[in-house]
């Protein structure tokens, strides 16, 4: 092997070590104690409390259900079925909504199973638009064949199968989901892109202003399922945080994780770049909840139970 190859991947070896050495970047979200419901109903002894009133596109809402004798509970929304998941002594459900859903009101039916008895609940939930903006995006010429809708759609297609695994658990921990990177945000969720003058895409995520080489480190404690290079998102990093939750790291220069390995919150698992369908390097990040496309920062001030430790009322 000649000396200049292996001087490089020597220097690559110890920047991984160095990466997964670093100290996790602190929580900046999701503050310890349960927020207060935005509304509560109360039925033979059941109590279901709703964390929103209504949900943007992309928006994320949490339910919690607490009462004797539950052996399991699912809810209805849009046509999809989803369970609750239990934690402790109380049981909890995310209800998501994809940037592409139609504004309106769609009704909402949480199923409650005890021994005896199955029991109710309903209520219609308003999704709102989320004034998503526009903006054109001119590739360079040796990128422009990204812009093709085959490439773009044979992606997403991969995606989407790669976060229909459901994991019937939640694998982030106490330090719940924080920011990739400390850089200024730049380009927000869902923008309608005008690809060199042609047809439109859509930002699936948000993007950081970060130079080449900055750390970019995992929202959340997971599993990774997913590192190499795509066409669209160049290197990428998919991990699996549990109950369909998945987030991406895309246009990395180096990544520093492999397929199974699992990750804490806020460890180093690759950097900055600007491969795949870029035009400068910066840190393109996104979420993926039950097969729709979140507007991440939403999902990153929803308040969601740590799986180590019980919690307590924020008026306890």
């Amino acid at each position: 092997m000649p000396a200049s190859r292996l001087i490089h991947l020597m220097i690559i070896s110890l920047l991984a070590f160095a990466a997964s050495a670093q100290s996790e970047l602190p929580p900046t979200f999701q503050p310890a104690p349960r927020p207060t419901p935005s509304s509560v109903r109360v039925m033979a002894g059941l109590r279901l409390e709703y964390y929103f009133s209504a949900l943007k596109q992309g928006g994320s809402g949490l339910l919690r259900l607490s009462g004797d004798d539950i052996t399991g509970a699912r809810f209805i929304f849009r046509g999809a079925q989803r369970p609750f998941f239990r934690h402790y002594d109380d049981w909890y459900a995310l209800v998501l909504v994809d940037m592409n859903a139609q504004p309106g009101n769609y009704p909402l039916a949480v199923t409650v199973k005890r021994p005896s008895e199955t029991l109710s609940f309903e209520r219609d939930l308003r999704i709102d638009a989320a004034g998503f903006i526009r903006q054109t995006l001119e590739m360079p010429p040796e990128r422009s064949h990204l812009a093709a809708p085959r490439i773009e759609q044979a992606e997403f297609e991969r995606l989407a199968e790669l976060t229909a695994v459901y994991t019937a658990e939640p694998l982030w921990d106490e330090t719940g989901f924080a920011l990739p990177s400390n850089h200024a945000l730049s380009t927000p969720f869902g923008v309608f892109r005008l690809m060199n003058g042609g047809r439109e895409t859509r930002h699936t995520g948000w993007d950081q202003n970060a130079p080449a080489g900055s750390p970019i480190h995992a929202l959340a404690a997971g599993v990774v399922v997913l590192a190499e290079a795509l066409e669209i998102r160049g290197n990428t990093v998919f991990i699996d945080h549990g109950l369909g939750i998945y987030s991406g790291y895309a246009h990395l220069s180096d990544n520093y994780v492999e397929v199974g390995q699992r990750v804490a919150g806020g460890q180093i698992i690759g950097s900055s770049g600007n491969s795949g369908r870029s035009t400068a390097a910066h840190i393109h990040w996104e979420i993926v909840g039950l097969g729709a496309w979140l507007d991440g920062l939403a999902f990153l001030n929803l308040w969601l139970p740590a799986p180590s430790r019980p919690q307590v009322d924020a008026n306890a």
